[in-house]
């Protein structure tokens, strides 16, 4: 029962989007505890280095399997990390993770979306 009439790769995108907000607004919010500094170095790296970039891969490898390659879909962590990067911390120099989220994206997104062209190749 789709009430909003959205297609597969919006339903995906919507997806996607909460995901990432919930990654880089919202637990960097809550860790902060509003103030926009991290007090706790660690945790502030867990997120950067390791569960930002696990999530991004696997929701644009998941996205490449089931729909195919899409553009948007890599590129949509850019502007959402960057948008928490102003919101959140006064525009500090971490743009660089937001385009590493992207390359992670883009190459997921691209090998998934490969190995879903074999497999449709192989069933015909």
């Amino acid at each position: 029962m789709n009430k909003l009439n959205l297609t597969p790769l919006s339903r995906k995108l919507l997806l996607h989007t909460v995901v990432y907000l919930v990654l880089f607004l919202v637990i960097p919010y809550f860790q902060s505890g509003g103030s926009g500094v991290m007090e706790d170095l660690g945790s502030w790296l867990l997120l950067l280095v390791l569960v930002n970039p696990t999530a991004v891969l696997i929701l644009a490898a998941d996205s490449g399997l089931k729909l195919g390659f899409n553009l948007l879909v890599c590129l949509l962590p850019l502007p959402l990390f960057v948008l928490s990067i102003y919101v959140l911390f006064d525009g500090s120099g971490a743009l660089f993770y937001g385009i590493m989220y992207s390359v992670i994206a883009l190459i997921s997104n691209s090998i998934a979306a490969s190995v879903r062209r074999r497999k449709k190749g192989e069933t015909k």
